[in-house]
């Protein structure tokens, strides 16, 4: 019971830290337009080149030599990564000298689109955005009509080969559910002891219309089949039935565990951090926690548990704390409005050669309730915040 009222408490702050409204547009000044090359014409160098390993760079301009930015943070609907990104780049504000304007779609892509042409007309400096899915190409083709900067969180724009066509800042799927996988195969005897493999079945969340989720699916589940020969199983639990909210995942889960009462003990791949956290209310409010295992990518929600004193068997998460995506996204966007660089020169050192533009791919580690402190302690220092 101690297990569940930490995670309910947990996910009662996050909710309650929602708040997506259209009075954000208010209140911004335009900029001064006359930006220019800050090397005085010289040629460009990329300088995106010497970022640290979470993505921090000095593009040569000091920020507090020249006016304030406005940086619209744009996303489509409320979750905890959404507010949790806009707290990181508001920490990371006094750092490079910008304003952060919070705006949320509220899953509404007409009004996404109306309101960038509108933060456009007022005089914003620059957008990071997280670009959705279901409209990519037109998204980006209004961003590119406005001339404002512009840096993509998450989701990558790709052409019908498969490009990227803009600078974005994301995670490498594929990596982040190969490596969930790899640490639950080889860390389950240490919770259930020397267990018969073909006793462990394995519960995979894919979302089919989200491509990171189910890429992130596709690279646990061939971990999975490369450590674990001998199974259980595999069930799969495709969460596009519903809305992208914890009540989705808790029916999903609830309903696979009662289907298969033949399987033992489950190791759960957790592509969305809040089917995972609905995944361990089930586990919890059955008794399973002696033989359920629970991984999953991205670091908000198990974190803020840890904090709460949760213990239970959701156990790891592939972390990529929020000031991961602020750190990278708002260092090249400054330099995109300074003049500094361009979007072909972002970040090209390390650019795929298939794409146009450069995913910036962040760095991925495996946390558990004994690492995590220390790690966020590391990317704080990194980012310059102490």
């Amino acid at each position: 019971m101690k297990k569940i009222i930490a995670l309910l408490i947990v996910f009662i702050m996050i909710c309650s830290l929602f708040a997506c409204s259209k009075d954000d547009t208010k209140g911004t000044t335009a900029p001064d337009v006359s930006q220019g090359s800050a090397n005085g014409g010289d040629e460009m160098v990329d300088h995106s080149a010497s970022a640290n390993v979470f993505g921090f760079f000095s593009d040569g301009v000091e920020p507090s030599s020249r006016k304030t930015y406005d940086v619209v943070w744009a996303y489509m609907r409320p979750q905890p990564t959404m507010q949790n990104i806009h707290d990181a780049m508001v920490e990371m504000a006094p750092v490079l000298n910008i304003n952060i304007i919070d705006y949320c779609a509220n899953n509404d892509i007409d009004a996404m689109i109306q309101n960038i042409e509108v933060f456009a007309d007022q005089g914003v400096d620059g957008f990071a955005i997280l670009i959705d899915t279901t409209a990519s190409l037109r998204i980006k083709e209004v961003l590119d009509g406005t001339g404002v900067p512009y840096v993509g969180i998450l989701n990558p724009v790709r052409d019908s080969n498969g490009s990227n066509l803009v600078p974005v800042v994301g995670l490498d799927s594929y990596k982040g559910g190969s490596i969930m996988m790899q640490w639950l195969c080889e860390h389950y005897k240490d919770y259930w002891g020397e267990v018969d493999p073909a006793k462990i079945g394995l519960l995979g969340f894919t979302v089919s219309t989200h491509p990171d989720f189910n890429t992130r699916y596709l690279g646990a589940l061939d971990k999975f089949n490369e450590l674990m020969p001998v199974n259980a199983g595999v069930f799969e639990a495709d969460g596009s039935v519903g809305r992208l909210d914890d009540q989705t995942g808790y029916d999903l889960a609830a309903a696979t565990f009662a289907a298969h009462p033949e399987v033992e003990y489950w190791l759960v791949a957790g592509v969305f951090e809040n089917y995972a956290a609905a995944t361990a209310r089930v586990v919890e409010a059955n008794h399973m926690e002696d033989r359920v295992l629970i991984a999953d990518v991205a670091g908000d929600i198990l974190p803020a548990a840890w904090d709460s004193g949760y213990e239970g068997c959701w156990a790891a998460c592939v972390s990529i704390p929020s000031l991961e995506y602020a750190i990278p996204s708002l260092c090249g966007l400054v330099s995109l409005i300074n003049g500094t660089t361009t979007p072909d020169l972002l970040w090209s050192s390390i650019r795929n050669p298939n794409d146009v533009r450069t995913f910036f791919s962040m760095e991925l580690t495996l946390l558990t309730k004994d690492t995590y402190k220390e790690h966020f302690a590391r990317v704080r220092r990194e980012a310059g915040l102490g």
